[in-house]
């Protein structure tokens, strides 16, 4: 086997002008959780991320090159990075900030030619070429906005690695470790699901408790959670006979709770449906959101961060957001009182 061969490639400087955008920027919506490790930590050992400048200390420090994750995929070895840290203080409705991921191949194993046949060789390419997309993250509603990428986004490696790499700068700064992009369900999603039983027998998921949204329909199951100190709840619900699904009940609570992101991983029902069994996963795919002509100009954004046509950009991007996960109606005092 041919080892170690290497290609060198030039690379152009590109001008900081900002490309004329034709293309619509398409995205996928997640919710920030921070999450305590089920490790036992001793006090030493750091702080638990608490506040809003905690997530950003950590996005900040992320950008360094000593986090970088590496993966293996088939033949390929990919090194997952984060750079490219800025913020955009002054949009019109929240603080936002944004970070690149890149995806760079290291190296590639398959064939090559000679002059007189094929044979084995190993790929590695200085400097490596990478694939990007850019991630927003929308601190006042704990949202995060990844820019869709069939070539990224195909599986979960960019997921896990953005959270290693997270965690990794976490401890850095003595934090506990615990950033996580939850996929954001799509528009009644799972409450869909869990109405469109006739008989309901099962539901199965693990929540976390809502931070920094709270719904009305779910403000007592909060409260029992914060009463409790529970910080995530693995609910595993069964009746033969059938769960209630009634908006006061806990098993309509849970399903509204999952369906704004604060859960982990996927929801699953069981029941009966149009007369047959039926058995459901669902909640794993994100929302997604469009806005027409700006791909371009996003691609460009690290060089025209401070710019009136950026915080043009991020505004008709929040709106989006907002449009695809409106708001919840918050409890009332009568709500809180009745806990």
């Amino acid at each position: 086997m041919r080892t170690a061969r290497r290609y060198y490639y030039r690379h152009e400087q590109r001008s900081p002008t900002v490309v004329k955008a034709d293309k619509p920027f398409v995205f996928e919506i997640y919710r920030l959780n921070v999450i305590e490790s089920e490790e036992l930590y001793l006090s030493f050992m750091g702080n638990s991320i608490r506040s809003d400048s905690d997530i950003l200390r950590v996005l900040s420090r992320a950008t360094e090159s000593r986090f970088d994750q590496d993966s293996v995929s088939g033949r390929s070895t990919f090194r997952w990075s984060v750079r490219e840290y800025s913020e955009y203080t002054d949009t019109v409705t929240s603080q936002m900030v944004s970070v690149t991921l890149g995806r760079s191949t290291l190296r590639q194993s398959g064939q090559t030619v000679t002059e007189t046949k094929f044979e084995a060789a190993l790929t590695q390419m200085s400097p490596p070429s990478s694939e990007t997309i850019h991630i927003f993250f929308y601190i006042k509603r704990h949202l995060v906005i990844v820019e869709y990428s069939s070539a990224i986004l195909a599986t979960q490696v960019w997921r896990t690695s953005l959270h290693s790499i997270l965690d990794r700068a976490a401890t850095s700064l003595e934090l506990l470790p615990g950033i996580r992009l939850e996929p954001l369900p799509r528009e009644e999603e799972i409450l869909t699901e869990f109405r469109s039983f006739d008989r309901l027998t099962r539901l199965r998921v693990r929540l976390r408790i809502p931070n920094p949204e709270l719904d009305r329909r779910t403000e007592q199951l909060r409260q029992e959670m914060l009463k409790s100190e529970i910080r995530e709840y693995t609910q595993d619900m069964k009746n033969p006979n059938g769960l209630s699904k009634s908006e006061g009940s806990l098993p309509f609570a849970t399903v509204a709770m999952a369906q704004a992101g604060y859960k982990d991983g996927e929801v699953i029902m069981v029941g009966v449906r149009g007369g047959r069994r039926a058995f459901v996963r669902t909640g794993n795919r994100a929302a997604r959101g469009r806005v027409e002509r700006l791909r371009d100009f996003i691609r460009e954004i690290s060089v025209t961060a401070r710019t009136q046509e950026t915080k043009i950009a991020l505004n008709r991007i929040l709106e989006e957001v907002d449009r695809v996960a409106e708001l919840p109606a918050p409890p009332s005092e009568s709500d809180a009182s009745n806990t």
